[in-house]
């Protein structure tokens, strides 16, 4: 599997778990934080999980300067650290959560000017996007909620929303790139007759 490949699964798998966390938090948001606490740490497994697979069934010429050893034992240990220590974690849920929220955000502003430099004609749905995330993100970072089950809530919906932005904006991405290989291949083609 090519390293955009690789690279396009893993975002379609983080957004979906955004989306599958978010939607838990929606629908049970007087779950307690030692819920979400775990709900993160099995998040981390997976992905640590995935990147050691992922580096495992790689040759070695296609995993120089790739870090999925280091980013899957890392992400197991972060997920094992959730689990030993959860009742020192859970007032920094609501904090972790609005930062990936933001960093999602964020990483979406880089792909919306990716796309407005491959000539994506939609590139400013991608960059409307990524700043209602980012400010989705800050709002729960400062948490101005009084009730612990608005600010759940919330923290669901913004992760439903990045997740599903994710989805779109590297779906979009993924389609923009298979186009202009095709027109490359077609270009050549064309210039070898």
């Amino acid at each position: 599997m090519s390293l955009l490949k690789q690279l396009k699964w893993n975002l379609i798998l983080l957004a979906v778990i955004f989306i599958a966390l978010g939607i838990v938090l929606i629908l049970w948001p007087g779950a307690t934080m030692k819920t979400i606490c775990y709900l993160l740490a099995a998040m981390l497994l997976t992905l640590g999980v995935v990147s050691l697979i992922n580096y495992l069934r790689k040759d070695i010429s296609g995993i120089i300067y790739r870090y999925d050893l280091v980013v899957g034992l890392c992400a197991i240990l972060g997920g094992i650290l959730v689990i030993v220590k959860v009742d020192k974690l859970t007032d920094l849920i609501p904090a972790v959560l609005g930062f990936l929220v933001t960093m999602s955000g964020i990483m979406k502003m880089q792909n919306s000017v990716d796309m407005l430099r491959l000539g994506h004609g939609t590139w400013h749905v991608a960059f409307a996007m990524a700043i209602v995330n980012i400010v989705a993100g800050i709002v729960l970072l400062m948490n101005p909620f009084e009730a612990a089950q608005i600010l759940i809530m919330c923290l669901g919906i913004a992760l439903v929303y990045s997740g599903i932005t994710d989805l779109y904006v590297t779906i979009s991405i993924s389609r923009r790139l298979s186009r202009l290989k095709t027109e490359i291949v077609v270009a050549e083609d064309d210039s070898e007759e």
